[in-house]
């Protein structure tokens, strides 16, 4: 993972967006599925170099998330991890 790349999916990690608020379901789910991709990116990267081909989709997500678009942000992750892993959901990341 680039750096560039690492910081806007870690970027997501960060504060919600919206304020003190409270915030939906949906944003919250968003928010820490994409810590736990980018925990399992982090891990994974190094022994399975081929997962480099989803940064860009999960990048796009983290942009999702960024504009409030959480359950565009929750399709895109589906869509990621179905490119990952066809045919075999990964239950244990969500």
């Amino acid at each position: 993972m680039s750096p560039g790349q690492a910081t806007a999916v870690g970027a997501a990690t960060g504060p919600l967006p919206g304020g003190p608020g409270q915030p939906n379901p949906s944003q919250v789910h968003c928010a820490v599925t994409l810590q736990r991709i980018y925990g399992w990116l982090q891990a994974s990267l190094p022994q399975t170099p081929q997962l480099a081909a989803v940064i860009p989709l999960i990048v796009q997500a983290v942009r999702l998330y960024r504009t409030g678009q959480f359950e565009a942000c929750l399709s895109q992750v589906q869509y990621a991890l179905a490119v990952v892993s066809p045919g075999q959901p990964i239950v244990p990341l969500l």
